[in-house]
């Protein structure tokens, strides 16, 4: 063989896995855009759920967990401000209840960066990320058999309750990417919101809130586009969509039984990612 038909081939081998890198790349951002997509519609419909599930989702897929709470806030930063638009339109918003979670979540938001950026090493963060999937699960699991109870339940609009469920809520978005919407929009209906409103109050305050979250991981860690990107614009898409439904609906969190699917998915994301994560098993 020739040596300028070695050269070709050579060549070509190297143009063949150039082009077989880009496919794959093409074929993860179209796979994170359809999976942003489902679970925004989740989450908008149900309270929660999109960065609960898609964080350790993640981590079972191989992501750096450094890698994916950036770009989860980046996602829920634009969520936020164009579902929250529509929430908005539809009168599903408490501007009052949105300022005093603010004061809670915008002070653990930033310490919660701060801490996760400065003393948790990657591995830790899965196990945190994890851990908080499990938790999260068994919570929703257990508030779908309560919910008609929530429906009832009237616990005086204290500011001081609200600013402390937000600083709570807001520390664990900061370091986890997920688990603000659950505890949120269980926190509002006990305090005597609708449903509809608490999902819409809690889909602005925690727009901005990762706000602030995107602008410190920015300046300390950096944030990836090829997966920021692609969570971002199926969660834009999903947003308006969701929103009618939840307008239309109004009986946001009925019938339980999807609760305690998405409940279920949660806890076992996160026991498959915490063994990954502790070595016990391989994906």
């Amino acid at each position: 063989m020739s040596t300028v038909l070695k050269q070709d081939l050579f060549i070509n081998s190297d143009v063949l896995e150039e082009h077989w890198k880009r496919v794959g790349r093409m074929l993860d951002f179209v796979s994170l855009l359809i999976l942003a997509w489902a679970l925004e519609m989740v989450d908008n419909g149900c309270g929660g759920g999109f960065g609960t599930i898609l964080s350790p989702l993640l981590v079972v897929l191989g992501y750096d967990a450094k890698l994916i709470v950036p770009a989860i806030l980046v996602s829920e930063m634009i969520s936020g401000a164009w579902g929250g638009f529509w929430h908005w339109r539809f009168k599903n918003v408490d501007w009052k209840a949105v300022g005093l979670t603010l004061l809670g979540s915008l002070v653990a938001m930033g310490l919660a960066t701060y801490v996760m950026y400065a003393f948790l090493p990657p591995a830790a963060l899965k196990m945190v990320v994890s851990i908080f999937a499990v938790i999260m699960g068994v919570f929703v699991v257990i508030r779908s058999y309560m919910i008609e109870r929530l429906a009832r339940i009237k616990v005086e609009k204290h500011k001081w309750l609200l600013t402390v469920m937000g600083f709570l809520i807001g520390y664990q978005k900061g370091t986890s990417g997920g688990n603000y919407g659950p505890f949120s929009v269980t926190g509002y209906m006990v305090m005597g919101y609708s449903a509809a409103v608490a999902i819409g109050t809690t889909t602005i305050a925690e727009g901005i809130a990762c706000t602030l979250g995107v602008a410190m991981y920015s300046q300390l860690t950096g944030i990836v586009l090829l997966i920021a990107a692609p969570l971002a614009i199926g969660s834009f898409i999903a947003d308006p969509i969701s929103a009618w439904i939840n307008n239309r609906l109004k009986k946001k969190l009925s019938p339980p039984f999807h609760g305690r699917l998405i409940g279920l998915a949660m806890t076992l994301i996160g026991l498959i990612a915490l063994a990954k994560t502790l070595g016990l098993l391989q994906v």
